[in-house]
């Protein structure tokens, strides 16, 4: 029994486009995937609200090729984004260096002990 997704929640903007869509969480690797916002026959990915009130979504395989109970089919946003091609593709964040202690120098002069006796 497919279902159909809320009108409006979760709903935003594409950035190269003015296609409404929703992001979801892949089953199994955790990917974000951008999906359009209305369901779709044709679409090759089951989504469904898990009990965290998230959007996750699932391929659809040989052995799984129909939505199950409250699934619904989707169509992956970069599929049919008009405006993907005109624009660079978003480069992953590069990860910042890790920060370098600083080095503890020994005192001027004196003892090693903070001129203690």
């Amino acid at each position: 029994m497919p279902t159909t997704p809320h009108p409006t929640r979760g709903v935003t903007t594409c950035d190269y486009c003015p296609a409404k869509i929703r992001w979801a969480t892949q089953i199994g690797t955790g990917r974000r995937i951008p999906l359009n916002a209305m369901p779709s026959p044709m679409g090759g990915w089951a989504a469904h609200t898990n009990a965290a009130g998230g959007l996750v979504v699932r391929e659809l395989t040989r052995d799984r090729a129909e939505p199950e109970y409250l699934e619904w089919k989707a169509v992956a946003h970069w599929s049919s984004c008009t405006g993907a091609a005109r624009q660079p593709r978003p480069t992953a964040p590069r990860a910042r260096p890790a920060r370098r202690r600083p080095t503890v120098q020994p005192p001027l002069w004196g003892g090693g002990n903070g001129g203690r006796r």
